[in-house]
């Protein structure tokens, strides 16, 4: 599938994603507060767990299921690249949060985006909370929405009265922001680190002014992307000192461009 999809086609790739991510609730529901997780951890670090693969496993099989376009190629955090280079690429974490999973902290979730690699542009968003019940779903034009409640985040807001979230400071301090995290203290009263997908979802609902959020990787971030957009909101994106990484700062459009001054965001 190479063509320009319409309006229905992102709606039924929209739902696609959803069905993917709540059926992969199910292990990770299962696996959740278990003794024994299998933790490993790879390359970079980072730990997966048994939880991860099998769900991303399982995410891979709905969505080469998915009829209306066929099969479409899929980038997995856990599995790598996978398909035979179509136009349109799903791009999947399973747990995003492994850390708080394993932990037994509830604050994580599935991303799944859907990127247009001709135009290099996330087309479809959606993250779900598992241990919440959540879902942030959007798709290009059709608008973002929370449990089927449209989400716009548009309305004139002054960074005085609202809260700024801020990713892990491991991952400022790898970005080489920590100066930003500092300076962010000093701007606001109201900066509180709310990590991972669950942050990000506290910004499409509006809870959240904005938040910076550096070192992401393209599955962390593409989703957000969609979402933030179509609630009517701003997202920068620049290039991180990480490696194939990007520094993101997104939320209200007037709380973005003011942090984004303060801070010399590029």
């Amino acid at each position: 599938m190479n063509k320009e999809l319409t309006k229905d086609q992102f709606a039924h790739l929209r739902e696609t994603g959803v069905k993917a991510a709540q059926a992969a609730a199910v292990p990770i529901q299962a696996y959740f507060g278990a003794q024994h997780l299998d933790v490993q951890h790879k390359g970079d670090g980072s730990p997966v767990t048994l939880a991860d693969k099998e769900a991303e496993a399982l995410i891979r099989s709905q969505l080469l299921s998915e009829s209306v376009l066929g099969p479409l190629d899929i980038l997995g955090e856990e599995g790598g690249l996978q398909g035979s280079g179509t136009r349109y690429r799903w791009l999947v974490d399973p747990i995003d949060g492994t850390r708080s999973f394993i932990h037994g902290i509830p604050l994580f979730g599935t991303i799944i985006a859907l990127l247009d690699t001709k135009e290099n542009l996330p087309v479809v968003g959606v993250i779900h909370l598992p241990m919440l019940g959540h879902t942030y779903a959007a798709a290009k034009g059709l608008g973002a929405t929370c449990q089927g409640i449209g989400m716009d985040i548009s309305r004139n807001r002054l960074l005085d009265d609202v809260m700024i979230g801020a990713g892990d400071i491991a991952q400022f301090a790898s970005a080489n922001r920590f100066s930003d995290y500092e300076r962010l203290q000093h701007l606001s009263g109201y900066v509180r680190g709310y990590a991972d997908c669950f942050g990000h979802g506290l910004v499409i609902s509006g809870a959240l002014g904005a938040m910076l959020d550096p070192a992401l990787n393209p599955w962390d971030i593409l989703a957000t992307q969609v979402l933030v957009e179509e609630a009517k909101g701003k997202v920068l994106l620049t290039a991180s000192s990480v490696p194939g990484k990007v520094d993101a700062l997104f939320g209200n459009p007037n709380v973005v461009e003011h942090l984004a001054r303060e801070l010399s965001f590029s």
